[in-house]
């Protein structure tokens, strides 16, 4: 019943125009960015200072927000219908919401993702996340090669390199080395490179999955029940405006703007290098 209506009945435009309702119009285009993969409604003055900021890759519906309100809705339903039938459930409910975003690169590689983990928990397999990740960038290239030359491929994989290497570490040092892998790639596509990435990233990212968390859940409430919708998207009000000034604030500092641009040779050998530290850290 909840797939057929969703299906059948919610439509992207609506849920993003319940955003505007509830959102002046900058926060309401940058909820729709992170959530509902719409980049039209997100201004060119602050779509620049993301880029200038490197923090362009939180303003679309990214594979990491995916894997929120994925393992969110399957981790809620399995308390009630048990694991199983909560992956089936809740992974059915996952596709209804890539269909209503988009079949985007970075959600793609989080839906096949997500897909190899339940499933290996359906199987009663262990799980090698290492191996899932080579197995879905070979499925990716298998079905489009061209995806080697688009900058949210590169950015999704990078940022769920940083990751994956540092789930142990913390929040901090996980958005560090975050900042460290998308680093050349923004350098490679963008022509340049801000010094203060790292810092800013440590600023907003922590706020990332709870924005994306009442952004789904209140468009879909407000559906049903404006005023109730209106009220949960108004608690995200504060984060985004904070992060618009503090992007709109760091993204005009040009004595933080370094125009240098990677090479592939480069990009290889900072990988190299940064795999070699985290190896010997590994064995420490």
């Amino acid at each position: 019943i909840v797939w057929f209506l969703i299906y059948k009945f919610i439509k992207r435009s609506d849920l993003i125009w319940v955003t505007q309702r509830a959102l002046p119009s900058g926060e309401a285009g940058l909820l729709a960015g992170m959530v509902w993969g719409e980049k039209g409604l997100i201004s060119k003055d602050l779509n620049n200072f993301l880029k200038n900021t490197g923090l362009v890759h939180i303003v679309v519906v990214s594979g990491a927000n995916l894997m929120i309100i994925g393992r969110g809705i399957i981790e809620s339903l399995a308390k009630i219908l048990g694991r199983k039938m909560a992956i089936v459930t809740g992974g059915g409910i996952v596709i209804l919401y890539v269909n209503l975003v988009g079949w985007q690169i970075p959600v793609v590689r989080a839906v096949l993702f997500l897909a190899i983990y339940y499933w290996a928990q359906i199987l009663g397999r262990q799980f090698k996340s290492g191996r899932a990740l080579f197995l879905v960038v070979l499925m990716m290239f298998l079905a489009d090669y061209k995806i080697f030359t688009e900058i949210s491929f590169w950015l999704s994989i990078a940022t769920f390199l940083g990751v994956l290497l540092s789930q142990k570490e913390g929040s901090i040092k996980s958005t560090i080395w975050v900042s460290i892998f998308i680093l050349p790639i923004l350098s490679i596509f963008f022509g340049k490179i801000s010094i203060l990435t790292p810092v800013i990233n440590l600023g907003v990212l922590f706020m990332v999955e709870v924005i994306t968390i009442i952004g789904f859940f209140g468009s879909l409430l407000g559906l049903l029940w404006d005023g109730a919708g209106r009220f949960v998207l108004s608690m995200s009000y504060p984060m985004l405006r904070y992060l618009i000034e503090l992007v709109g604030m760091t993204g005009k500092w040009r004595w933080t703007q370094l125009n240098f641009q990677f090479n592939w040779m480069m990009l290889v050998g900072w990988y190299l290098v940064v795999g070699a530290y985290w190896y010997e850290k590994k064995k420490i």
